[in-house]
């Protein structure tokens, strides 16, 4: 995976973004107020890549935000692995990742995180307010001539948390695959079941062979048959050439038993030089 570390401003972008709720989204109050969507997948859609992304960047996350600890408090609580059900994807699985630290201060008018550290005395008691109730601040201040100190530009904290995800994010903009080679292991795996479903189905045509040969026939052609790696997408092998490539080699296997037979001495047969 390519690594990237993102700056203040590139963590704040991620965050006003993905932390916009949408109207009819009813799920648990964390999700995209303290925690952000970050990756998802469909659970029963048979992605690949969708599968290896979700599980790497789970992965990447709890190590985060565990990192120099023992146990996994912190990931339990910033990192959600939440089951989500659509109407038009199913059952779905998405990772959010809580977003400012719990230290952060929220403004003081509303549920928002700060934006804004306020003051009207040089030692007087800060106030801290998002950017849309700062504006209220700064009309009373003129409308009334209340005295004010000039606002300080607050900056709340991320979790380390967010700012892997927001790597990940960053990675997944240049690359499609967080890690190549789970992804590669995942096709692999799969083509190999594909292929044993395809030889399991050539062989129920030869009932009287018994398993001893069926698994030497399929030994002799492995090699054939792996050179169809890579032709199908999604891992997938074609059923008629492994078919084809297995009576090819079953043909030239029992050929061979029958030339050995003839070629075989007879008792009492007298040997000539």
């Amino acid at each position: 995976m390519i690594s990237y570390e993102c700056d203040y401003d590139t963590l704040s972008e991620y965050a006003g973004r993905l932390l916009e709720r949408p109207t009819n989204f009813g799920g648990d109050d964390r999700y995209y107020r303290t925690h952000a969507p970050v990756i998802g997948k469909a659970d029963y859609a048979d992605d690949l890549m969708a599968e290896s992304n979700f599980d790497t960047a789970l992965d990447l996350l709890c190590s985060a935000a565990d990192d120099g600890r023992n146990d996994t408090e912190i990931s339990d609580e910033h990192v959600i692995d939440a089951g989500i059900r659509h109407w038009g994807w199913g059952q779905c699985s998405q990772i959010f990742v809580q977003v400012y630290a719990d230290d952060v201060m929220p403004c003081r008018k509303c549920d928002s995180i700060a934006d804004w550290a306020v003051s009207r005395k040089k030692h007087g008691r800060r106030r801290f307010l998002c950017a849309s109730c700062k504006s209220d601040w700064d009309w009373d201040t003129e409308q009334y001539g209340l005295p004010a100190l000039a606002p300080i530009k607050y900056r709340p904290k991320f979790t380390a948390a967010w700012r892997e995800a927001c790597s990940i994010l960053s990675a997944l903009e240049v690359y499609a695959v967080l890690d190549d080679s789970d992804y590669s292991e995942r096709e692999w795996e799969r083509w190999q079941s594909n292929v044993n479903e395809a030889l399991e189905q050539a062989q129920r045509e030869y009932e009287d062979d018994t398993e001893a040969q069926s698994a030497e026939i399929a030994d002799s052609c492995h090699d054939e048959i792996g050179d169809l790696y890579g032709h199908e997408p999604e891992s997938g092998v074609s059923w008629q050439k492994v078919e084809d490539i297995y009576r090819e080699a079953r043909d030239a296997y029992f050929t061979a038993l029958a030339n050995e037979h003839l070629n075989a001495p007879i008792a009492g047969q007298l040997a000539f030089a």
